[in-house]
């Protein structure tokens, strides 16, 4: 097993590590009275597969406390500390800049559940890949398509399998059940063992 910390992981956070899907299922409940589950966001535009308005959205995503109380995806503390015994370096990026003071809540979010990281950067959607590359990221974990196609020129991605990311993967990019099958293909890595070089297809899923 290497152990230099040259194997970089970059890792988005919303939808990786914090489970922003079901949080919004909650808020949509508590503020607006509006009933979805997670089987209705089967895109990455909510109010196209939603009654929401991005009006409402709007107002979830620059109220502090939606991400001061967003909950963890079970076992990502204890999944991205495998990473780093591994002999990874994580690297956190994340596309948040609702409101002022959002970088010192997802700080002090990241350090209060414990998440091991070496890095966070906040970069837009556009600028994703221009971090990875400065990284010279060699994998990147991510849940949103759109991003991993972007991403897919520049390293191996590992796209966690959502309702809202189903379609075509280019080169590159690998559908995963979870944050556990990410991290297992990058540890295999690590010990010297190959990846797969081509991309795993997925079929097209129905809004529940």
């Amino acid at each position: 097993m290497r152990n230099d910390s040259n194997v970089v992981v970059g890792c988005d956070l919303d939808g990786v590590i914090s489970d922003i899907v079901r949080q919004l299922v909650r808020f949509s409940r508590s503020k607006h009275s509006v009933s979805i589950t997670k089987r209705h966001i089967v895109s990455e535009n909510i109010e196209t597969c939603t009654s929401l308005q991005r009006e409402q959205l709007h107002d979830f995503f620059q109220n502090a406390e939606f991400f001061r109380s967003l909950p963890m995806v079970p076992h990502s503390r204890v999944l991205l500390a495998r990473l780093k015994a591994a002999g990874c370096s994580v690297h956190i990026i994340t596309d948040r800049f609702w409101y002022e003071g959002i970088r010192k809540d997802t700080t002090d979010w990241l350090v209060r559940h414990r998440i091991p990281f070496e890095s966070l950067v906040f970069a837009r959607k556009a600028e994703k890949q221009d971090v990875a590359k400065s990284l010279n990221a060699h994998f990147f974990i991510e849940d949103q398509l759109s991003n991993a196609r972007l991403l897919a020129p520049l390293c191996r991605v590992l796209l966690l399998d959502r309702p809202y990311n189903q379609g075509e993967l280019p080169d590159q990019v690998t559908r995963v059940n979870d944050l556990k099958a990410a991290v297992d293909l990058i540890v295999e890595w690590t010990r010297g063992l190959d990846l797969p070089h081509t991309s795993q297809r997925a079929p097209l899923r129905c809004p529940a």
